[in-house]
């Protein structure tokens, strides 16, 4: 497994996983080894780019995702 973004809300541990795809990755959130949504794609041309400037696409991607999933879950609350 390569990089993972773990976090938790309400005892649950959950964590965002970049999965390798056709020309870039999938971002998943994951509870234990369970998929639960695909929460977007980085490219390979678009990482290279953040890259280049500088920039960690795939970083800001799951922390944006991670910020997503936090307010819908305190919103169910």
């Amino acid at each position: 497994m390569g990089r993972t973004f773990s976090f938790e809300y309400a005892g649950r541990k959950l964590s965002i996983w970049p999965i390798p795809v056709d020309e870039g990755w999938e971002l998943w959130v994951i509870e234990g080894e369970k998929r639960l949504e695909c929460g977007g794609k980085i490219s390979v041309d678009e990482a290279v780019i953040a890259a280049r400037e500088g920039y960690d696409s795939i970083l800001i991607a799951a922390d944006q995702l991670k910020a997503r999933v936090l307010a819908r879950l305190a919103v169910k609350s």
